[in-house]
C-alpha cells in the first residue's frame, strides 16, 4: 500500500514537470517566432500577444511599430558585412596597412613624422 501512494506521488511530481517543460516550450517556441518575425521588444509583444488570439502575423498586421519593417531584428546584424556598429565583422578580412594609416591620420600622425 505504502508502495502505490510513493509511485501516485512520483507519478503526480512527473505529470507536474512534464507541464512545466510543455509551458516552458511553448513560451519558447512564442519567443522564437517573435524574433523571426523581427520584434522590437519581445516582453511589449508578448504583452499585447492575447489580445490578437496569440496569432504572431496578426499582431504584426495590428502593431506594425514593434517589428522591424525588414523583418530583421536589431542585434542580428546585416548580410552587407557590417554589424550594428557599422565596423566590418570579427572574422571579415582587412588591410591592417589600410587601417593603421587610417588611425593615424585620425591621431594627427603621418607617415613623414613616423620616419623622424
Amino acid at each position: 500500500m505504502a508502495e502505490a501512494a510513493k509511485n501516485a506521488e512520483t507519478a503526480e511530481r512527473l505529470r507536474g514537470e512534464i507541464a512545466e517543460l510543455k509551458a516552458q516550450g511553448e513560451s519558447d517556441r512564442i519567443d522564437f517566432k517573435l524574433r523571426l518575425a523581427g520584434v522590437r521588444n519581445v516582453k511589449a509583444a508578448r504583452a499585447l500577444l492575447s489580445d490578437h488570439d496569440n496569432d504572431v502575423d496578426r499582431l504584426k498586421e495590428a502593431e506594425p511599430w514593434l517589428f522591424e519593417a525588414t523583418g530583421r531584428h536589431v542585434k542580428g546584424g546585416s548580410a552587407g558585412g557590417s554589424g550594428t556598429t557599422g565596423l566590418p565583422n570579427a572574422g571579415a578580412a582587412s588591410d591592417e596597412g589600410k587601417t593603421l594609416r587610417h588611425w593615424r591620420e585620425i591621431a594627427g600622425l603621418t607617415d613623414d613624422e613616423k620616419k623622424e
